[in-house]
C-alpha cells in the first residue's frame, strides 16, 4: 500500500476582480518559492473569474500559506484558501458541509472558522457577503461527516454576539427543490415591539413544527418590526400564512407572506407595480398611501388607529430622522386596493391633530424619477437661449437747456454701446465689490458731486 503524496497545491477563492497574477505572486512568494500559479480567466473577455491555483515546491510552504494567508485581505477583499482537490466528485459532494444562519454582521469568515475548528478539521469556511457586508449566513465544511455532526450538535441554538445560531446540514438547491417543492420560510412584518423570538415561535408553532424563528433587531437590540419563521414542511408554512396573515397579535395586525430573496422581491415588484409610457393608472395598484403634514406627536400607533377604520392596515410607519424626531410624513399600507381607495377618498384634506392631511399614492423611487423626467422633458433645456437681446435705447432727442456751448452734443446709444454677445459678461467681470478694510487706489479720480453744506 502506497503512502499518499504530500499536498503542495492550494485553491484560492473569493478574490477581488482586480487581483492580478503579480499580486498573487507577490503575496504567496513571501512564504516560499512557487512552482506554478494560475489565475483563472474568461476565455472571451479575459476577465478574472475570482479564483486561482497556487503550487509550491515544498509541502511545508503550502501548509504555512494555508495557515497564515487564509482569510487575509487582498485588494480590500478576504481570500478563502483551501487544499486543492483533484477529484471532481469530492469537490461537488456535500459531505461534512454545514449551513449556519442568523449570524451577527460582525462575524467574519476567520471568526466563524475559529469557532467551528474547535470541533474538528475545517476544510473551508465562508460568510456570505454583499458589497463587503455580511448577509447573516455562511457555510462550514469539515473533513468528515462525524466531525460535522459533532459541531452541529454542539453549536446549534447557541448564542453568539447576542444572536441564536441556527446550524443544519447543507443541502444543494437542486436537491432541495426536487425533494421538497414549495416554500418553507415566511416573512412576518408589522410586529409589535414587545414580541420576542420565543413568542413568535410559539405563535407559529400552532400550525406546524417550526425549525427557527427570529426577529430582526437594530444595533441597539431593538426590534425592527419584522422577522422570519422557518417550518419543516411546506404544508405547515402555507397553513400558517393563510391563518395568521392579518391577525391581530399584540396591538398590530400581522402581515405574513412567503420569504423572498432580494432578486425575487425586485422581480415581483417590477411585475406588480412597474409601468411604462404614460399609463399612469398602473401606479395605483399598490395599496400604499403617502401621508404628509403630520403633527410631530403622531407615532406609528396613532397613524395606524386613524386609518384602521377603513380596512386592515398591514403597516403604518412615521418616518423619523437619526435623532428620532418625526419628519412629519409617513406611509400606510392596506391589505387590498379597495380599502386604500376608501381611506384615500375619506381622509384627503381631513383635519387631524390640528393639521390638514395631504394624501397621495406612494410611489417607488424609480417611478418618481420617471415622472419628473417626463414632466421636465417638455421644458426647453435653455429657456432663455433663443430670446432676442434687450432693446437698446435709441433716444437722440437733445433737451433745450443743453443747447449751450458748454454741453457737447449727445452721442447716440447705438454708437456708444454697440450690441455684442459677450458685452455683459465682460462688463460685469471687470467689477468687484470693494473691501472696506483695504486701501482704495482711486488713481486720480475725483468726485463730481459736492453737497451744499451751507
Amino acid at each position: 500500500m502506497g503512502y499518499p503524496l504530500p499536498r503542495t497545491s492550494l485553491y484560492v477563492g473569493d478574490l477581488h476582480p482586480d487581483v492580478t497574477e503579480e499580486d498573487l505572486c507577490k503575496t504567496f512568494g513571501q512564504v516560499g518559492p512557487l512552482a506554478s500559479l494560475r489565475l483563472c480567466r474568461d476565455k472571451l473577455s479575459c476577465k478574472s473569474l475570482c479564483h486561482a491555483f497556487v503550487s509550491f515546491w515544498f509541502p511545508g510552504h503550502a501548509f504555512i500559506a494555508l495557515r497564515c494567508l487564509n482569510h487575509t485581505i487582498l485588494r480590500g477583499k478576504s481570500m478563502r484558501i483551501m487544499w486543492y482537490q483533484r477529484d471532481p466528485f469530492s469537490r461537488m459532494n456535500s459531505v461534512g458541509n454545514l449551513y449556519v444562519k442568523n449570524l451577527d454582521k460582525s462575524i467574519t469568515s476567520a471568526r466563524l472558522q475559529e469557532i467551528f475548528s474547535k470541533h474538528g478539521t475545517v476544510l473551508s469556511c465562508k460568510v456570505a457577503e454583499e458589497n463587503g457586508i455580511s448577509k447573516g449566513f455562511g457555510f462550514v465544511q469539515f473533513d468528515s461527516e462525524d466531525t460535522a455532526m459533532a459541531a452541529l450538535d454542539a453549536l446549534h441554538d447557541t448564542v453568539l454576539e447576542g444572536k441564536k445560531l441556527y446550524v443544519c446540514k447543507f443541502v444543494r438547491k437542486i436537491w432541495r427543490q426536487a425533494g421538497e417543492p414549495g416554500f418553507r420560510s415566511l416573512y412576518v412584518n408589522n410586529l409589535d415591539e414587545c414580541i420576542t423570538d420565543d413568542a413568535l415561535k410559539d405563535k407559529f408553532s400552532e400550525h406546524g413544527k417550526v425549525s427557527s424563528a427570529v426577529i430582526m433587531k437594530d444595533e441597539e437590540g431593538k426590534s425592527k418590526g419584522f422577522g422570519f419563521v422557518n417550518f419543516d414542511s411546506h404544508e405547515s408554512a402555507k397553513k400558517a400564512m393563510e391563518a395568521l396573515n392579518g391577525e391581530l397579535v399584540g396591538s398590530k395586525n400581522l402581515f405574513v407572506g412567503k420569504a423572498l430573496k432580494k432578486a425575487e422581491r425586485k422581480e415581483q415588484f417590477r411585475q406588480q407595480y412597474g409601468y411604462e409610457g404614460t399609463d399612469h393608472h398602473k401606479k395605483l395598484d399598490d395599496p400604499t398611501l403617502y401621508v404628509r403634514n403630520l403633527d410631530r406627536s403622531i407615532d406609528d400607533r396613532k397613524l395606524e388607529q386613524l386609518f384602521s377604520h377603513f380596512g386592515t392596515v398591514v403597516s403604518a410607519k412615521v418616518i423619523r430622522n437619526s435623532d428620532g424626531v418625526s419628519k412629519e410624513f409617513g406611509f400606510v399600507r392596506f391589505s387590498c386596493q379597495v380599502e386604500a381607495k376608501k381611506a384615500f377618498n375619506s381622509l384627503i384634506r381631513a383635519r387631524f391633530q390640528g393639521r390638514t392631511l395631504y394624501l397621495a399614492w406612494a410611489q417607488h423611487k424609480d417611478q418618481q424619477t420617471n415622472s419628473l423626467q417626463q414632466f421636465y422633458s417638455h421644458w426647453p433645456k435653455q429657456p432663455y437661449a433663443n430670446f432676442p437681446p434687450p432693446p437698446l435705447c435709441t433716444y437722440n432727442h437733445q433737451p433745450r437747456h443743453c443747447n449751450s456751448p458748454l454741453f457737447s452734443p449727445p452721442i447716440p446709444m447705438k454708437q456708444m454701446i454697440p450690441w455684442h454677445p459677450t458685452l455683459y459678461q465682460n462688463f460685469v467681470g471687470t467689477f468687484s465689490p470693494p473691501n472696506p478694510f483695504q486701501a482704495q487706489n482711486l488713481q486720480g479720480a475725483r468726485c463730481t458731486f459736492v453737497r451744499n453744506l451751507y
